[in-house]
C-alpha cells in the first residue's frame, strides 16, 4: 500500500450504522485484530483486551444496553485494564488513548477489507460489564459493530478547516 492508498482509506472511512446479516470471514477478522495488536501504546503496555462477540443472545443484550439495534454479526468490545497502563509522573492516564489507537486501526483495516465499523460510547458501563462478565479492575471503553455495510454513506461529513485545528509555533 502506498501513502495515497492509506490517505484515501483515512479519507473515505465512515461510521456505518446499518449492516447486512452476512457473516464475516475469519481471515478478515484475524487481520483486523492483528492491526489492533500492532497499534502503538504508551510504553508498549497494550493495556486492553478485545472481546469478539458473536453469540446472538449476548448481541441482543448489548443492543438493549445501547438502546439501539445493531444488526452486525460481530460486536467488538474494547476493554481496558487501567492497572496495566502507563501513567505519566503527574498521574495522567493513558489507557483510554491506548484503546482508542487500537480501535482506530481496527476501523481503518476493516474499511480496507470492505467492512464497516462504528465507535459506540453511549452505553451504561456497569450494565455492559455485567452482560460481558468483566471484572471490576477493567473498563469497557467502547464498542464497535463489525460487518458488511448495508448503507452507502457517500462523501465525508463536514470537518473543521485545518487552520482551526493546527497551530504552528
Amino acid at each position: 500500500m502506498n501513502v495515497m492508498d492509506l490517505f484515501e482509506t483515512i479519507r473515505k472511512r465512515r461510521s456505518i450504522r446499518k449492516y447486512h446479516d452476512k457473516s464475516v470471514e475469519k481471515e478478515k477478522v484475524q487481520k483486523i485484530l492483528e492491526a489492533a495488536r500492532l497499534a502503538p501504546s504508551a510504553m508498549n503496555r497494550q493495556p486492553y483486551k478485545i472481546l469478539v462477540v458473536t453469540k446472538k443472545e449476548v448481541l441482543s443484550k448489548i443492543n438493549s444496553a445501547c438502546n439501539q439495534e445493531w444488526k452486525a454479526p460481530i460486536m467488538l468490545v474494547m476493554v481496558s485494564i487501567p492497572k496495566e497502563a502507563w501513567f505519566r509522573d503527574d498521574g495522567e492516564e493513558y489507557w483510554k488513548a491506548d484503546a482508542a489507537v487500537a480501535m482506530h486501526q481496527i476501523s481503518l483495516v476493516a474499511y480496507a477489507e470492505g467492512l464497516g465499523t462504528c465507535w459506540i460510547a453511549a452505553f451504561e458501563e456497569k450494565e455492559m460489564r455485567n452482560i460481558l462478565e468483566i471484572d471490576s479492575d477493567s473498563r469497557v471503553v467502547f464498542l464497535s459493530p463489525l460487518g458488511y455495510p448495508a448503507e452507502n454513506k457517500g462523501p465525508i461529513t463536514k470537518r473543521k478547516e485545518i487552520d482551526t485545528l493546527v497551530r504552528y509555533i
